[in-house]
């Protein structure tokens, strides 16, 4: 005895099971088996019926579409889709065009393409973008070494290292300097860095590092601008790996 249900939504590959089924000989009964409905023959036909004419709406569809000119808005949003995560199929599916017809928008709209496994590289031979504008935090950006998505957290630029130079020093006794009557504590004869105290670089919004790593961090900042021209940043990466990356300023795609 089937299984009673209120389904009403069938797979495409169970109707055409359904309807192979029919031909080969089958019962209706045995179909509103396979589709998991009490045994009604109106309702099976009615099924099948709607599927016959999805299929044909979808044959008319997709032949309108063949020719058809997309604007610019309606190119914008596909590019817009995809930048947000969808395929290429299921968008080639909502405009009744195929996939190679999508991509082939992507490319025309300056569009990152994604690499088929997690660890490919995106496509980006094709893309011509302005490298003088610059993201700003918070921005969503494509990273196309990565192949995914992330979200600007900082940008290292002359402005930062602007804001690097606004701090100021400042002392931590970590264990008193005790010296014997030979002038020695332990093995040191001065107070050391790191043993003693530390010092610490501390910024104008109250942000604080070790002025070792604050100097090692301007170095970095200004060595990567005079050997590219350009900033880098540091970017949260939204995909299975997460966690920070420091990516260059053309490895980076707008997210519109």
């Amino acid at each position: 005895m089937a299984r009673k249900t209120t389904n009403t939504d069938f797979s495409e590959a169970d109707i055409r099971i359904v309807i192979w089924m029919l031909k080969s000989g089958k019962t209706k009964k045995a179909c509103c088996e396979h589709l998991k409905i009490p045994y009604n023959t109106k309702r099976l036909t009615s099924i099948i019926d709607n599927f016959h004419k999805k299929q044909e709406r979808e044959k008319q569809l997709k032949a309108a579409a063949r020719n058809k000119i997309f604007s610019e808005a309606e190119k914008k949003g596909i590019a817009k889709s995809y930048l947000n995560g969808e395929t290429q199929s299921a968008i080639a599916k909502q405009y009744y065009i195929s996939p190679q017809r999508v991509k082939k928008i992507l490319i025309e709209m300056n569009t990152p393409i994604r690499g088929r496994g997690k660890k490919s590289e995106a496509k980006v031979d094709h893309i011509v973008q302005d490298l003088e504008v610059k993201f700003k935090e918070n921005d969503k950006v494509f990273i196309s070494k990565y192949n995914c998505f992330g979200i600007v957290k900082r940008v290292y630029d002359e402005n930062y290292l602007e804001y690097l130079e606004s701090g100021r020093q400042r002392y931590i006794s970590i264990r008193e300097f005790k010296p014997d009557k030979y002038g020695m504590s332990g093995k040191y004869v001065d107070p050391a860095e790191g043993v003693h105290y530390e010092i610490y670089w501390q910024l104008e919004d109250g942000k604080e590092m070790k002025l070792n790593a604050m100097k090692s961090l301007r170095d970095r900042v200004i060595k990567t601008i005079e050997e590219t021209g350009r900033e880098y940043y540091s970017v949260w990466r939204e995909d299975d790996y997460g966690g920070f990356c420091y990516v260059h300023r053309n490895d980076l795609y707008p997210i519109r």
